[in-house]
């Protein structure tokens, strides 16, 4: 077997494959020998058909079966030996396809099209600068958060007509561009509204005085104040969220209304653990102090994303665009439109950006990833997990679980990439001006919300 490379041009690229009758032959007449003792024909004993039969019913079948895996292999092989940086997969080209008679089966050759890994030169212009936009926390943010504070550790009970500053505890149906027919296969999904945090007046009355039973129909960007917000209501990730449009009904199916924690030791215990504040004025800093945390905790996130988002813009690194459609086109496992396609490239080709310059940072600073930061980065996720429910985990309880999620491979790949991804980011930070900005609350939501 031989297979040879012919570049069209930087992106694009043709593999021949040529296979001779010595690359297959004697495992398709094995496979052909193996039916002859199995088959059954009219007129002929159990293992007795001419193998001249056989072949004639089973053979195009069986070579066609062991041509597909010997090019597979093959090509993976060429692919891997050669070092080929290839966008998806090798693809039979438009033309043609195959050369070679299946009646009379010798020579093949199968020709396939790639798509070529653009070089990629990180180098940004001294006029090149990033903006990491840091929350400015002032007395309203810190009053905010203590309200929100005293409304979580406050006494609930129920109610019959919601008010102002209740729960609204429900199902979220998603319905037809229409608002009037229940979509097939659309969101169902029970969640719970926070009247304080619902903006919208026009909304906010639609929702003040519902009872329990009632329905009322809802424009999801209205309930939510962004993406992530929606995606905790209607339980769906950041990106379907983001790009969500229907209209949603929603049935009341409890009402809760919360009296707010009194300022005091109680309150201060509980939040911060016994006799670490002493009143309001150690709370008001304590606040001050967690608030500064989460936002630069929340304000990393945040930069990362926008940050790869704008070094993807202005690396912009080209693509063999014509193979990419295709590609998608026949790896989809369903069948999809060009339409659909051209509907829906220009954010996969962002992501297939990012991925090329994340490799070329792997590969030229070589990054690596470990199986002691895969363990400690899985740890790390499960006690924020039991966190969130209050349960704290030490390494006696830990451990084992490490061990556990360590036994799937593809749990493994995750967090591996997830790792090799937070590196990339690093180095690429390293290697650009970076300017940090104080802003508002209130625009730093703007950010968030455009993300």
């Amino acid at each position: 077997m031989e297979i040879t490379q012919e570049n069209i041009d930087a992106l694009n690229g043709v593999l021949t494959v040529t296979v001779h009758p010595e690359d297959y032959r004697e495992k398709v007449e094995g496979i052909l020998e193996d039916y002859r003792k199995q088959v059954r024909m009219p007129g002929f004993r159990p293992g007795k058909v001419p193998i001249q039969l056989v072949r004639k019913q089973y053979g195009k079948a069986v070579l066609a079966d062991e041509l597909n895996k010997i090019l597979g292999e093959r090509l993976d092989g060429y692919i891997r030996e050669q070092k080929l940086r290839l966008l998806g997969q090798p693809i039979p080209t438009l033309e043609n396809e195959s050369d070679g008679n299946w009646d009379k089966p010798e020579v093949f050759t199968f020709r396939y099209d790639i798509g070529l890994s653009p070089q990629v030169d990180i180098k940004f212009g001294w006029f090149t600068k990033f903006v990491n936009h840091k929350v400015r926390i002032d007395d309203a943010l810190i009053n905010d958060q203590i309200t929100d504070l005293r409304r979580r550790y406050g006494k609930m009970s129920e109610c019959d007509v919601a008010g102002e500053n209740d729960l609204l505890v429900g199902e979220f149906v998603e319905l037809e561009a229409d608002g009037e027919e229940t979509k097939p296969g659309g969101i169902l999904h029970e969640g719970t509204i926070t009247m304080s945090e619902v903006a919208d007046k026009a909304t906010k009355a639609k929702l003040l005085g519902l009872t329990k039973g009632t329905e009322v129909k809802l424009d999801a960007g209205k309930i939510s104040k962004d993406a992530d917000d929606l995606a905790r209501l209607l339980g769906i990730d950041r990106q379907a969220a983001k790009n969500f449009k229907s209209p949603l009904r929603f049935t009341v199916k409890e009402i809760r209304n919360i009296v707010p924690a009194e300022l005091g030791e109680e309150l201060y215990d509980k939040l911060f653990g016994e006799d670490t504040v002493k009143d309001e004025e150690g709370f008001r800093a304590k606040v001050e102090e967690d608030l500064q945390r989460i936002f630069d905790r929340d304000g990393d996130k945040v930069f990362r994303r926008k940050f790869v988002e704008e070094v993807v813009d202005k690396l912009n690194p080209p693509l063999p665009e014509d193979f990419l459609k295709r590609w998608i086109r026949v790896a989809n496992e369903k069948p999809i439109t060009a339409d659909e396609i051209e509907a829906e490239f220009s954010e996969y080709a962002k992501g297939i950006k990012w991925q090329i310059i994340q490799n070329h940072l792997i590969d030229t600073y070589e990054i690596e990833v470990d199986a002691e930061e895969i363990k400690e980065e899985t740890g790390n996720a499960i006690k924020a997990q039991y966190a969130q429910y209050g349960i704290p985990l030490d390494a006696e309880q830990l451990d084992p679980m490490i061990a556990q999620m360590m036994t799937d491979q593809k749990e493994v790949r995750r967090v591996a990439e997830s790792i090799y991804e937070r590196k990339a980011i690093d180095k690429l930070r390293e290697l650009a001006k970076i300017k940090e900005k104080e802003i508002s609350h209130e625009d730093w939501m703007e950010i968030v919300r455009s993300l």
